[in-house]
């Protein structure tokens, strides 16, 4: 067996790596049934609908320039403002993540005399919660290259959605083009997704249609002058 311990998970969203500002959180994934029972049926029937779910993180108040609070608020009313990806086993390559991008629904601070300010962040999601992998761990990037793939076992026929989280860049005119790509061999490697050329630190969620292949693995481009990227992807089939 292979159980995780919460204090390996880590959390995303946007382009901000939370985990040292996180104490917990829940994700929960959910689809509607539309009852399809008739007078001839001996039992309740029902045809799966529209997927939803939500997001809860809790963690600890930061109010400095930059920091969790502000990101946050940036966020309120704004459509799909929080792409976030939960990895509850960590960032390894082939480890689990929670793929979701959502609005932020309530945001509360809470302080006592003998505690730690905390604060409570729920948000829903407009497209469900997808199952996916890590393709590419919270590391620092200076070349071009690839990482290794994570195989399926099987290709698959739904399409898929993809997240990229880039934190941290540095050095003169830096740009960065991530891929996902797919095979069928582990060979011959082909695009599947193609994110916008990352320049400072973003993040972007991208989704495709169709048949997706056995392996799956992030591609990366660099260029400029002494260019750094720190960044984490993730990739979820449908």
């Amino acid at each position: 067996m292979a159980f995780a311990h919460s204090k390996n998970s880590r959390v995303m969203v946007n382009s901000t790596h939370l985990s040292g500002r996180i104490t917990g959180w829940t994700v929960s994934g959910e689809r509607g049934l539309g009852e399809t029972t008739t007078l001839l049926d001996i039992g309740a029937r029902f045809l799966p609908g529209l997927r939803s779910g939500s997001i809860s993180l809790n963690g600890l108040f930061d109010g400095a320039a930059g920091d969790i609070d502000e990101m946050i608020r940036a966020t309120d009313g704004v459509q799909n403002g929080l792409l976030a990806s939960v990895l509850p086993d960590g960032f390894t390559i082939g480890k689990p993540a929670f793929i979701t991008t959502s609005n932020l629904s309530s945001y509360s601070i809470e302080s006592s005399v003998s505690e730690t300010v905390s604060l409570t962040i729920e948000s829903t999601p407009d497209d469900g919660v997808d199952h996916g992998r890590v393709i590419h761990a919270h590391t620092a990037e200076t070349t071009t290259g690839n990482s290794t793939s994570v195989d399926n076992g099987a290709s698959s026929t739904n399409g898929g959605v993809a997240a990229l989280h880039v934190t941290a860049v540095t050095g003169t005119t830096p740009s960065l083009t991530v891929k996902v790509q797919h095979s069928a061999d582990n060979v011959s490697f082909v695009d599947l997704i193609t994110f916008t050329a990352a320049t400072a630190a973003t993040s972007e969620r991208k989704t495709v249609t169709g048949t997706v292949n056995r392996y799956v693995r992030e591609q990366h481009t660099i260029s400029g002058t002494t260019p750094s990227f720190t960044y984490a992807a993730a990739f979820a089939r449908r």
